[in-house]
C-alpha cells in the first residue's frame, strides 16, 4: 500500500496525539503483514513450519507483535515500549532468516514515516 508519507500519514511529536495516527498505521500494517492466509487464497491455509527452532522463533515474534498491538494503543506515553516490541519481533524473525539490523528498521521508520522532520 505504499509508504505512510505517500498515503499522507504524518506524525508530530509536538501536537497532542500526534503519534496516535502513526501507531495506528503501524498496527494496521503489522496486522496486514502477519495475517494468516485464508484457505480461499491458495487452499493450504498458511505455511507449514517443520523445524522446532523456527516454530519457537515465529511464536516469539508473534507474541511480541501482539504485545506491540496492545502497548501501542497507549499513544505517545508508550511509544518506546511499542518500538521495543517491534524490535523484539524483528530480532526473532532475524534468527530464522538472518540478522536484521536495528539501524535498517530505524532507517525505514525515518524514511517512510517522516519522524523528526
Amino acid at each position: 500500500p505504499g509508504s505512510a508519507a505517500a498515503r499522507g500519514e504524518h506524525a508530530s511529536c509536538v501536537a497532542p496525539g500526534g503519534l496516535d495516527g502513526l501507531l495506528a498505521a503501524l498496527r494496521a500494517r503489522v496486522r496486514d503483514l502477519t495475517a494468516s492466509p485464508s484457505a480461499d487464497d491458495d487452499g493450504d491455509g498458511g505455511a507449514l513450519i517443520t523445524r522446532e527452532r523456527h516454530r519457537r522463533h515465529v511464536g516469539d515474534a508473534l507474541a511480541a507483535l501482539r504485545r506491540f498491538g496492545t502497548v501501542s494503543e497507549g499513544g505517545l506515553e508508550t511509544v518506546d515500549l511499542a518500538a521495543e516490541e517491534l524490535r523484539l519481533a524483528v530480532s526473532e524473525v532475524g534468527r530464522i532468516t538472518g540478522a536484521v539490523d536495528v539501524e535498517d528498521v530505524l532507517d525505514v521508520l525515518f524514511r517512510d514515516f517522516c519522524i523528526g522532520k
